[in-house]
């Protein structure tokens, strides 16, 4: 093992991350956490301002030390306006995520030293819910970066699930519907699988809709029961209601597997037992199943597809062991689904074998440029073993566009690259004209949302030419979007009379600034972790 150096998968869940790598002969490995167990919860607590724990014992700490631990934070990422105290400093979503990845990183160096290897991980692919976009995703590298990771790719989740059941399953052409309930967040997506390719096709989501949901509900329903009897709320109070929602967490699961189960409520010195079937359960969550199954039917309209053209559906997460879920997915596809990969490990394996292609892609490229191309190939068909070569194609999750006046002189999005576009693509497009006479400059801001105005979508980047000769209303524009594989987007807009331009970049980032994301590194590091 002592010439192999790894490169990594990690699925950072909204309520549990995996870590896994592809091994000397070309075998996915989860890699087990410091406990021995191959999911860690993503939750965080901090001891005092320069210590912090995280998993299992985060999770138990919880029922104690609310104020100073954090979970769910995914549902955050990408969001500018959040942030936690704690201690008397402030977290952003990126930093909280960072602390997730640097125990899943230093797990697996603790692995690999036991097996002889002493390395540190650097090298990694994250995972990141399909319809999360260019922020989204881009504070997910920024986490990685604060956690010391050099970010290969962000991938879709249900990408990397499509790849850990379809590196099996190359050559069979099949098209593939991906269920994946999570936590907190809801993915459907459709794939294509073509011979040695996997195609995303279509996919929709929502970045609060999850397990968190159904436990939810059963908090609610215990607390209205206490509460009708002994004329107090446990939500109420916060160790209360920590104590009962660490009790649903374990019914839910029970009631998997038996038809009822009982929870203990105590609030204020009182105890009280509630039974929950279920058929009790499964009522209760009507509405959240119902919008379960409108995603799945509004992906399958946005691929133009029918269940009858899908053939295998996977289920991904731990939130699809419900038994509701399985029925809900068997009465709209008609079939059972596959059970050829585990929900909670598929989605780390598949960004694990993603971070293995891309890693070889680039030790290829490399060999290609310094010793041509029959050694790059040679190259490529001694790592890849039996492996034939790979290729996965993904979609833009969200339309990219830019704000231009409409024919009544109204502020508009037009749609340069549509969602579902296969990336990479570049469009041009000279149907653009200046607004009004003696237009010196121009500003090109640049969309992202399937909205018609600016207020219903993300303002992603600007670009700005200036000092140009005074332009006459109607005089031509031509824009250039150039959106690749890396999921960067290159833009060019020119002056069609005299030639002048301008280019910009929207890269992946997060909303932290370049000073911020600095201080948030150095305080990282000065951080212990226990």
């Amino acid at each position: 093992m002592s010439d192999f150096i790894p490169v990594v998968g990690i699925d950072l869940g909204t309520t549990f991350s995996a870590i896994a790598y592809i091994d000397e002969h070309n075998k996915p490995v989860v890699i087990p956490n410091q406990e021995n167990k191959p999911i860690t919860p993503s939750v965080v607590h901090f001891s005092d301002k320069d210590t912090f724990v995280v998993g299992e014992e985060a999770a138990n700490r919880m029922l104690v030390d609310k104020d100073n631990t954090v979970s769910f934070v995914k549902r955050e990422m990408g969001n500018p306006n959040y942030k936690v105290i704690i201690h008397g400093r402030s977290y952003t979503p990126q930093e909280i995520s960072a602390k997730i990845l640097a125990k899943l990183k230093k797990d697996a160096e603790t692995y690999f030293k036991n097996n002889g290897l002493d390395i540190e991980v650097k090298d990694v692919v994250i995972t990141v819910p399909a319809y999360f976009g260019m922020e989204q995703r881009g504070a997910t590298k920024e986490a990685g970066e604060i956690a010391g990771l050099n970010v290969l790719n962000i991938v879709n989740e249900p990408t990397a699930a499509a790849l850990a059941f379809g590196i099996n399953n190359l050559g069979k052409d099949q098209t593939v519907f991906v269920f994946d309930l999570g936590g907190g967040t809801f993915d459907a997506t459709i794939l294509q699988i073509t011979g040695n390719s996997i195609d995303m096709l279509a996919s929709d989501g929502n970045a609060r809709l999850g397990g968190k949901d159904w436990d939810d509900l059963l908090v609610k329903y215990c607390s209205e029961i206490f509460k009708n009897k002994h004329g107090s709320d446990p939500q109420d109070d916060s160790n209360s209601y920590q104590e009962l929602y660490d009790r649903v967490l374990k019914t839910k699961i029970s009631l998997s597997k038996m038809s009822k189960s009982v929870i203990p409520v105590s609030h204020e010195g009182k105890t009280e037992k509630v039974e929950v079937s279920r058929e009790k359960f499964e009522k209760l969550s009507v509405d959240i199943v119902s919008q379960c199954k409108y995603l799945s039917e509004h992906v399958l309209e946005k691929a133009c597809k029918k269940w009858s053209d899908i053939d295998i559906v996977l289920l991904v997460g731990g939130s699809t062991y419900m038994p509701m879920i399985r029925s809900l997915v068997r009465d709209m596809s008609g079939n059972e689904p596959s059970t050829d990969v585990n929900p909670d490990q598929c989605v780390a394996i598949g960004a694990a074998w993603k971070a293995f292609l891309d890693r070889t892609e680039q030790i290829v490229d490399e060999v290609r440029e310094q010793k041509g191309e029959k050694e790059a190939e040679r190259t490529k068909k001694t790592i890849l073993g039996h492996l034939p070569p790979i290729e996965v194609t993904e979609c833009v999750a969200k339309s990219l566009g830019v704000v231009a006046l409409d024919e009544n002189g109204r502020e508009a999005i037009f749609k340069m690259i549509p969602e579902q576009t296969k990336i990479p693509f570049v469009i041009e497009d000279d149907s653009f004209t200046y607004a009004k006479d003696n237009q010196t400059s121009l500003c090109v801001r640049v969309t992202e949302g399937e909205g018609t105005i600016p207020d219903d979508v993300k303002i992603i980047g600007e670009i700005n030419l200036d000092d140009l000769p005074p332009r006459r209303r109607g005089f031509p524009i031509k824009l250039i979007y150039n959106y690749n594989k890396n999921k960067i987007l290159d833009i060019e807009v020119v002056d069609i009379e005299t030639g002048r331009n301008k280019q910009g970049k929207v890269i992946l980032e997060g909303s932290l600034t370049e000073a911020e994301k600095n201080e948030a590194i150095r305080h990282h590091v000065r951080q212990k972790q226990e």
